[in-house]
């Protein structure tokens, strides 16, 4: 199944529901659930990073187009959002 399939399918099926419950809000959706209605499109990347981790969700307003968020770079490994190496310096070499 392709990413975010199962939260694009739901959102395409309720969005009148959607509509109206939530106006105008940035939904942040996981599997076929809403996990969170938002003002700003930072507050809803915060929320979601915050309560989802590295799982992918889907960010969007109902009326909007597509708008999907995935940070494959920590999903794989590639960058950390917690180095194993304290960050000590100063950024200057002494």
């Amino acid at each position: 199944m392709a990413t975010l399939e199962v939260e694009r399918k739901y959102l395409d099926s309720h969005k009148d529901e959607l509509l109206k419950q939530y106006g105008g809000k940035i939904l942040v959706i996981h599997g076929e659930q809403v996990t969170g209605a938002f003002d700003t499109m930072e507050e809803a990347l915060q929320a979601a990073a915050a309560q989802h981790g590295l799982e992918n969700v889907l960010i969007r307003r109902p009326s909007e187009a597509q708008i999907s968020f995935t940070a494959p770079a920590l999903t794989l490994g590639i960058l950390s959002a917690n180095p194993p190496q304290p960050n000590s310096g100063s950024g200057k070499n002494t």
